[in-house]
């Protein structure tokens, strides 16, 4: 079934699936941001102690005190397979006791991520989930089983920021040469529609994922990216009426700048040269579109310029540093349709193996920038957090026990 069978069908059993669906819905109209505190993932701290422990076994006490400064700064958690589901519970009960501890709302940052044949465009990040085998109805039923998590009774008293499906959406704009993304195209769209309808609660404030400048940046890339995020919302909308999404997530994993200093040279031709400008350069697209033109951007690898020659350069870049700290501060983000920089991409693990033999090898991953040997994507790259707090822009201030 093609997308726009998949539209007809839903529309003529749409008053049975409305239903069915969450009674409440996101206030797209707040930033989510304000007046809350984003949640410190207390996962991502313990993986940084072998971080610590690396520096003091240098005797580099400054560095091993930076990096405990990186372990109180908020970041997404993925959810990028089904037994990730499993780490909802614990992650909700942790910021539910800092809140009710300290008297702070907190907002937990989730990253949805498992789209069937993920990452068509290249191997490194190859999902558990196929087309081939009935991929996009073990896709839905892991959304089902998501929102289920974001559901409970602990999770109503909190909020929740969800990126929904990195490097999914950006495929149908500039990679339909691709055979494996021209054939897995009308399945990101219905899947994409079908999470945005079922990841509707009013504590829930949902992004899609946009790439970043170097991708969709491009101007004859801009209306094409907007009119794909308002067909998948309108196709949520087919699906629950009330569906929303509060805006866009931008330079997920990646390392653009917010406002880059200076112009790097292979940018020459692309007018989104940071992410500052991408975003200023989409907006009027998805206001004629009529998508929410609000963002949220990655910035936790940006710290470092003049580390690559090419905007296709993506995998383990050497000499990165951490970037911008999180924060919804207008006087930083001087934008009134950025909601806030955020960290979500987790610095240390890995975007892909250098391994030549692996079966999710990409050779991105061994470019001349990309640091080698690094191990499969997602799995724990110490040596790359060592250069990240090394490398940070600003400078970490040190926290000393």
């Amino acid at each position: 079934m093609n997308y726009l069978q998949y539209l007809a069908a839903v529309i003529a059993v749409a008053p049975t699936l409305i239903l069915a669906a969450p009674s409440s819905s996101p206030r797209a109209d707040e930033n989510p941001y304000l007046g809350v505190e984003p949640h410190v993932n207390k996962g991502y701290a313990t993986k940084l102690e072998e971080t610590i422990a690396y520096f003091e076994s240098q005797n580099d006490s400054l560095n091993a005190a930076r990096t405990r400064t990186v372990q109180k700064v908020p970041t997404f958690a993925w959810v990028s397979n089904s037994a990730a589901i499993s780490e909802l519970k614990p992650l909700i009960s942790d910021a539910l006791a800092v809140q009710t501890k300290t008297g702070k709302k907190q907002i937990v940052q989730v990253v949805v991520y498992n789209m069937p044949d993920r990452d068509c465009s290249a191997k490194a990040s190859d999902g558990e989930f196929h087309l081939s085998d009935d991929g996009l109805n073990k896709y839905k039923r892991f959304i089902d089983n998501v929102i289920a998590e974001l559901s409970t009774k602990d999770a109503d008293q909190l909020q929740f920021s969800l990126i929904l499906e990195p490097d999914s959406l950006g495929n149908l704009i500039t990679n339909m040469s691709v055979e494996k993304c021209a054939k897995a195209a009308d399945a990101y769209r219905e899947a994409t529609s079908y999470a945005i309808a079922k990841l509707q609660r009013s504590n829930i404030a949902l992004y899609l994922d946009a790439a970043h400048g170097g991708w969709l940046g491009w101007s004859a890339n801009l209306s094409p990216s907007a009119k794909v995020f308002a067909e998948v919302l309108k196709g949520a909308q087919s699906i629950n009426p009330s569906a929303k999404a509060r805006g866009l997530a931008i330079n997920v994993s990646n390392y653009n700048q917010y406002q880059a200093r200076v112009r790097e040279e292979y940018t020459e031709w692309n007018d989104s040269w940071d992410e500052f400008h991408y975003l200023n350069n989409l907006v009027p697209h998805l206001e004629s579109a009529g998508f929410p033109a609000h963002f949220i951007v990655d910035q936790g690898r940006s710290g470092k310029a003049g580390i690559r020659t090419s905007w296709s350069q993506w995998c383990n870049i050497k000499n990165a540093g951490f970037g911008t700290r999180p924060t919804a501060d207008q006087a930083v983000l001087k934008n009134a349709n950025v909601d806030a920089i955020v960290w979500v991409k987790p610095g240390g693990e890995s975007d892909g193996t250098s391994d030549v033999d692996a079966v999710r090898f990409d050779v991105n991953c061994r470019s001349p920038v990309a640091h080698v040997p690094a191990p499969e994507a997602g799995e724990w790259f110490n040596d790359y957090v060592v250069n990240l707090v090394k490398n940070a822009e600003p400078p970490l201030s040190p926290t000393y026990v």
